[in-house]
């Protein structure tokens, strides 16, 4: 069970890469990352119910934020789950890139 979950558009992969490595060196390998090949989706696996999932056992959910993840709605869905799902999750939102706050969900924007 990974304690931290990173949400980030596909278009960040190095970003999202780059905060895992930092985290992990400073001691928090706990850290579930789509991409990672040991702890992240494998071939075949359901990727929509493995994300929801993931999001659920996690404890905290960063956010990497840049257009691209406030332009993708799966990344939105993330927030939503992590905000609202059954057991609400501690959220902190990254910004990497400049995104317009118009972009960003609104209860982010209320909140965070």
């Amino acid at each position: 069970m990974s304690r931290i979950f990173l949400s980030h558009s596909s278009a960040n992969n190095a970003e999202a890469i780059a905060v895992r490595d930092w985290m992990k060196s400073k001691g928090w390998d706990d850290v579930y990352l789509d991409l990672d090949p040991e702890r992240g989706l494998k071939a075949g696996d359901r990727w929509q119910a493995e994300l929801k999932a993931a999001v659920h056992r996690c404890e905290l959910v960063i956010f990497i934020l840049s257009p691209e993840w406030a332009a993708s709605r799966w990344c939105q869905a993330e927030f939503l789950l992590a905000k609202h799902g059954s057991h609400p999750k501690a959220i902190l939102p990254l910004i990497v890139a400049p995104t317009p706050f118009k972009d960003l969900p609104g209860e982010m924007m209320a909140e965070y």
